[in-house]
């Protein structure tokens, strides 16, 4: 999947506080404005970073996670502020993380029951390859690298690949939840959606 990438880039050595975290956000809002109308990936690069701490996460990447979830529930925006969750078609995810940093960070997201992209290696319009920190279902897990395999696929046609026993709306349903967690795009062919991994090779944190 080949889209624009935002880099959200803090000044070493901390990543902490709301206000430094809607300050980056601002400070790239030219590139990632346009996704109210596109696909575009969010990467906060840590590298370099020793600490993040949880309001800073909550006012960058897990602000875009709602943001997205909201774009996929067409929701409508009921606030006037400023940094209200927003429908917008953002993918957010990190990258550069020290392993004690993305232990913050995967537990900051395991404690809401949502997941996170580390990409591990990118290039200009595409993430290549990462590995998803914070909580993901057994049953969306098990997903993912039905996706990945693939490379995009319609839930028909994943239901016909696979030995489990569920239906083509139970595939959709779950394809379906992978999108809402920004962990697969999808675009419309006809009267299905055609779904890909966000990033091409992925797997879960080690």
């Amino acid at each position: 999947m080949k889209f624009p990438i935002v880099v959200l880039t803090p000044r070493p050595p901390n990543a902490v506080g709301a206000t430094l975290g809607q300050d980056c956000m601002a400070a790239a809002e030219a590139g990632w404005s346009s996704a109210t109308d596109k696909d575009v990936a969010l990467l906060l690069d840590l590298t370099g970073i020793k600490a993040v701490n949880a309001s800073f996460l909550k006012a960058t990447v897990y602000w875009a996670l709602q943001c997205g979830e909201a774009e996929v529930e067409e929701r409508q925006v009921t606030s006037s502020e400023p940094w209200a969750v927003r429908p917008l078609k953002l993918y957010p995810c990190i990258t550069g993380c020290s392993r004690e940093v993305a232990d913050d960070v995967d537990e900051f997201f395991r404690g809401r029951g949502a997941p996170l992209l580390h990409v591990d290696q990118r290039d200009d319009e595409a993430l290549i390859r990462g590995r998803v920190l914070g909580g993901l279902e057994p049953a969306i897990a098990a997903t993912l690298p039905a996706l990945v395999n693939a490379g995009e696929a319609t839930a028909a046609e994943l239901a016909g690949k696979s030995r489990e026993k569920i239906t083509g709306n139970g595939w959709n349903n779950r394809l379906a939840e992978l999108h809402r967690l920004r962990l697969a795009t999808r675009r419309r062919h006809g009267k299905f959606w055609i779904y890909s991994p966000t990033a091409e090779h992925v797997t879960l944190w080690d």
